[in-house]
This record gives C-alpha cells, sequence and structure tokens, in this order.
C-alpha cells in the first residue's frame, strides 16, 4: 500500500505534466473515434485543441452514442478500443439507471482509481483485526 500512496504523491507534485501527459495519450489511443473525429480534433492532443473541439457534456448528451453500441454497433464510436462491455448503473442520478460502456482499459484505469483510493484509506484509517 505505501508504493502506491508514494507513486500517487511523486505524481500530484507535477499535477500539470501529468495531466498534459495523460491528455495526450487518452487523444492519441482515441483519434479514430467517430465522436472525436466528427468535433473536428483531427488527431490533435493539445490542451488547447481540446478546450476549442471538444465541449464539456453531459451523460445525456452522449446517450445517442451509447445506444448504438448497446444496439451492437461495433465501430470505433466513443473511444479507439472497441467497446466490449455495457454495464447498468444503479440510477441513482436523475433516478434512471444509465447504459456505461466499458473496455479493457477503462477497467484498468477504475481498478487503479480503487486501489489508490483504498490505499489511502486504509493509511489514516487501518483495519485492525476485521475492525476499523
Amino acid at each position: 500500500m505505501d508504493k502506491v500512496v508514494e507513486e500517487f504523491e511523486s505524481l500530484t507534485k507535477d499535477a500539470e505534466r501529468v495531466q498534459r501527459e495523460t491528455l495526450k495519450k487518452i487523444l492519441e489511443d482515441n483519434a479514430s473515434a467517430e465522436y472525436l473525429q466528427n468535433l473536428g480534433l483531427n488527431g490533435r492532443t493539445d490542451p488547447e485543441s481540446f478546450k476549442a473541439c471538444v465541449p464539456l457534456v453531459t451523460h445525456e448528451d452522449l446517450e445517442p452514442y451509447i445506444y448504438r453500441i448497446v444496439d451492437g454497433d461495433a465501430a470505433c464510436i466513443l473511444t479507439g478500443k472497441t467497446i466490449t462491455t455495457i454495464s447498468l448503473s444503479s440510477g441513482t442520478t436523475q433516478r434512471k439507471p444509465k447504459y456505461v460502456p466499458w473496455n479493457d482499459e477503462l477497467f484498468e484505469t477504475t481498478m487503479q482509481i480503487y486501489q489508490t483510493s483504498f490505499a489511502f484509506r486504509s493509511r489514516g484509517y487501518p483495519i485492525k483485526m476485521g475492525r476499523h
């Protein structure tokens, strides 16, 4: 657990650089996605182009794309990699469940977030003999 915390703290010392690199990688990996192509990003990976081309959206804005995936369209619609799984949210926002697309990379990223969160919680609130 200490290694996870140390790695996270090291990354946050230069958060701006890490965020720029992360955005660049995301945009490179997803340049072929229909969604980004339709927004006119044209393979650019810099933050300025991203801000100029990609609007802030809600899940509702993405639903037409998500429903195409749910209906079996295997094209790279929202991501550069094929969506392999669709999960259904618990419906706690807007009182209705939502389809959530997943692929292996999204799963790995989510697991990394949980691992980091668990490491910090365990450091602050260690569990001893099955208790907090």
